[in-house]
């Protein structure tokens, strides 16, 4: 079964998944941008490729990349391995690029790299003071990629309008799936072109390369799913920094064509333009408020409390790449869920679609499955793990030996009533609903916890509070659920790491078993 939301989740192996996508691609015509797939991406390159992931990389030639910004950074990172030590020159959300002004040690670093990343269009033009030198650097201009020039844009306003689009144009091309694909395959030829088509280096990017792709891959698939299912989202934006990233996806945008373009030309929006705006978020025809929490200006502040106001769900998206995101790709992903919230048992939901429950949902005798673990017992379904996660099978097991813990073995829950039977005894209190919240974690994914308060005179050793977690986000009886007890809901919504885990007494252990592998 699987953990909390905000736990391990496992997903298929990267070669599953891309000969799962080309099946599906074959059968159902599906296709969302282009795709690099299982080839050398250096155009004088013949030898063959070879797709997998953790051997130790080999490099007999390194390169020094230094990077405009860290969404781009990051991909070359990831691309380059331990081949390429990489410096993102704005590394943290902290940082406004548009603001930004290069030190001499920044510049200094550009001029000396082997491989320059730049965004383009405009968005790190600061960069292009270095003194770079393209017959000694490989330099990697996305806009170039893109086909977008210097000839594009409007320099006249060059220092008023720095920060957002110019000519009608988003310079913010890593929110572009098909950018980022392109700046891959670009970064890629880079790296193998510096390196020698033979070298031990060119092998290791390859293997990345591919590991790289098989993801790509699985990101499309995801996008096409949601789109042969009929999954459609509409949208107000505060700005249109992710729009590239919304229109791949297949999002209407349905903020005010007015309010969009003060905002783009950083002008106020006029008082009719914001009613409008305030209007439509609110309305029922939007999903959904997306925000840039580094530009939050009073308009914007107040679209996002309209979005509160009506319970609709508000996707906050900073431009640069978060702390706690690994890789560009990862972050794309996990924006891409928030944007189709069409996955509420993995914690990918609309805010408006979560409703109250009662406690008749949890109703019945329930067993803890802590002694299943410790007994062993679950042993194939720690191995089942480890087989497409992450972890090792004893890895598994010492993560679930910390989730499952728990002194209660058994709970029954009838009416009104929850009793709590361990070695200590058994104890029994009321309890009244008192409604839900919705935890944020993260990964970018959410979880629902249900929340019951003891009423009447509460016995010694039982819960003050006790909250719920099942995956669901409507009514509906619980196949399974995990419980958080303590004497506040205020504390008990702040654990994260220890998730007790019941099941239907009625279940014997192979059932148990059997249920948590078909998850």
């Amino acid at each position: 079964m699987p953990a909390p939301n905000n736990t391990e989740h496992t997903r298929r192996s990267p070669l599953h998944l891309l000969l799962a996508f080309i099946a599906g691609m074959a059968i159902c015509g599906l296709i969302v941008g282009g795709i690099a797939l299982l080839r050398p991406q250096s155009a004088n390159s013949t030898a063959p490729v070879a797709l997998g992931s953790g051997q130790p990389d080999s490099c007999d030639v390194t390169f020094n990349v230094v990077a405009s910004v860290n969404q781009w950074g990051s991909l070359a990172q990831q691309l380059g391995g331990s081949c390429a030590a990489v410096t993102s020159l704005i590394n943290s959300t902290s940082a406004d690029p548009h603001d930004y002004e290069p030190t001499p040690a920044d510049l200094a670093k550009l001029s000396r790299a082997d491989i320059v990343v730049l965004n383009g269009a405009e968005y790190d033009g600061w960069a292009e003071k270095a003194q770079l030198n393209a017959n000694r650097q490989h330099i990697v201009n996305v806009a170039s990629l893109m086909g977008i020039t210097a000839d594009d844009h409007d320099h006249a306003n060059d220092e008023e309008h720095a920060g957002h689009h110019h000519s009608g144009r988003n310079p913010h091309l890593w929110f572009s799936p098909t950018a980022v694909l392109k700046a891959s395959e670009a970064m890629t030829g880079a790296y193998i072109d510096r390196a020698g088509d033979t070298s031990t280096t060119a092998t290791t990017i390859r293997r990345h390369a591919n590991a790289w792709n098989a993801d790509y891959a699985e990101y499309a698939a995801l996008v096409n799913k949601a789109r042969a299912n009929g999954v459609q989202r509409n949208y107000v934006a505060t700005e249109s920094i992710i729009s590239h990233l919304l229109e791949y996806i297949g999002a209407v945008d349905k903020t005010p064509a007015a309010y969009t373009n003060a905002v783009n030309n950083e002008a106020e929006p006029s008082p009719a333009d914001l009613k409008s705006a305030l209007a439509t978020v609110s309305g029922h025809d939007v999903d959904m408020l997306v925000i840039n929490p580094q530009e939050m200006s009073g308009f914007a502040e107040k679209l996002n409390a309209a979005a509160r106001d009506s319970h609709k769900t508000i996707v906050s998206v900073t431009e640069q790449l978060p702390e706690n995101r690994a890789t560009l790709l990862d972050w794309l992903t996990a924006i891409t869920h928030q944007v189709l919230a069409d996955d509420p048992a993995n914690g990918w939901f609309l805010t408006q679609d979560v409703h109250d429950r009662s406690i008749d949902d949890y109703a019945g005798q329930w067993r803890s499955v802590y002694p299943l673990l410790t007994a062993g017992k679950l042993d194939k379904v720690m191995e089942a793990k480890a087989a497409t996660g992450d972890k090792s099978a004893d890895e598994y097991r010492e993560y679930y030996e910390t989730g499952y813990r728990s002194e209660v073995e058994s709970i029954v829950i009838d009416g009104d009533s929850m009793t709590f039977m361990g070695n200590g005894g058994n104890v029994t209190a009321a309890y009244r609903y008192d409604g839900y919240r919705i935890l944020d974690y993260s990964k970018g994914n959410r979880g629902v916890r249900y929340l019951f308060t003891a009423v009447g005179d509460v016995p010694d050793g039982a819960p003050k509070v006790v909250q719920f977690s099942d995956h669901g986000i409507a009514p509906g009886k619980a196949a399974h659920f995990h419980i958080f007890i303590g004497d506040s809901h205020d504390e008990v919504a702040k654990e994260m790491e220890h998730w007790p885990t019941y099941y239907p007494s009625s279940m014997s252990d192979d059932e148990i078993v059997r249920e948590m592998l078909a998850h």
